[in-house]
């Protein structure tokens, strides 16, 4: 089975979503998500609030993501984290020379995964890590702007929680759970020192 589901993962197809309709019968499996597919996505995106994507296995929708630019807040304790490589997501891969200058910063760019779901029934075998990698990939190569790291809003409710999934993707939360959102912000290191 593990060579199937690599095979199939290998001929997805990512491309901007420009018809909303393919998404009528989007079922990730999470009520709270698919009701936003159906309800507020397609206004997010019409609004210049993210731009979004859809992903294709032949004619059949497996995953749907929207991103937009971000700016990532790190506290004294966060950077410490990264700098003594403490935090799961990584030390950054900074110059020594440019060091102090880059723990110094009030904020960092970064890239938000504004939304992401996958069909029900594709969920489990590898999609979800696949999308991130590639976005990182993406991130990684694009030269438009700065981007030292990804960041994502986890959706963390009684009825799901994307947490465990992100931190398998190496991103940390970048605050405490509030019992007030149904959110947890979190962030990943986009160019992680590889001698760690």
């Amino acid at each position: 089975m593990g060579n199937e589901v690599n095979s199939l993962l290998q001929e997805l197809r990512v491309k901007p979503l420009e018809d909303f309709h393919c998404l009528s019968t989007f079922c990730s499996g999470v009520e709270s998500m698919d009701n936003f597919i159906r309800t507020d996505f397609r206004m997010s995106v019409e609004n210049h609030y993210c731009s979004a994507y859809v992903v294709r296995y032949q004619d059949e929708v497996v995953a749907v993501f929207a991103l937009s630019f971000d700016s990532l807040d790190l506290d004294a304790d966060d950077k410490e984290e990264l700098e003594t490589g403490i935090s799961s997501t990584g030390t950054p891969d900074v110059d020594w020379n440019y060091k102090d200058t880059f723990y110094a910063k009030p904020r960092y760019p970064a890239l938000d995964i504004a939304y992401l779901a996958v069909q029900k029934r594709w969920r489990g075998q590898g999609v979800g890590s696949l999308l991130i990698n590639t976005i990182a990939e993406q991130a990684r190569s694009q030269t438009f702007a700065g981007c030292q790291f990804l960041t994502v809003d986890a959706l963390a409710t009684s009825e799901y929680s994307a947490v465990g999934f992100y931190s398998r993707c190496g991103f940390t939360p970048n605050e405490v759970k509030k019992p007030y959102k149904d959110t947890l912000r979190m962030f990943r290191t986009l160019y992680a020192n590889e001698e760690e």
